[in-house]
């Protein structure tokens, strides 16, 4: 039984762009990295499909997330500085 393949964005992205300039061809390509042209051609439509997003402006964080992510920065001291009074403790327990 033949193991299903994942890959990373990263590898998907890679080898469109490699699959596109293969000397030999898209199909040529795909049989040498073991993939289905397929599944190549489905990832090169979700590539050109998102590939403005690459260009796109990057939205501004707004004044309300900002306070969000600081508190919930604030928040997240506040529950690892508990956490390690509380095994403390334990420890000095012989919990």
């Amino acid at each position: 039984m033949k193991v299903k393949q994942t890959y990373s964005p990263e590898e998907k992205v890679r080898m469109v762009l490699e699959g596109l300039t293969y000397p030999d061809g898209i199909a040529k390509y795909c049989r040498s990295k073991g993939i289905r042209d397929t599944l190549f051609y489905k990832w090169k439509n979700q590539l050109e499909k998102n590939a403005k997003m690459v260009f796109a402006p990057q939205a501004k964080e707004s004044a309300v997330e900002v306070r969000l992510r600081n508190e919930l920065s604030k928040k997240d001291t506040i529950i690892s500085e508990l956490v390690a009074e509380n095994l403390a403790l334990k420890k000095k327990d012989g919990i």
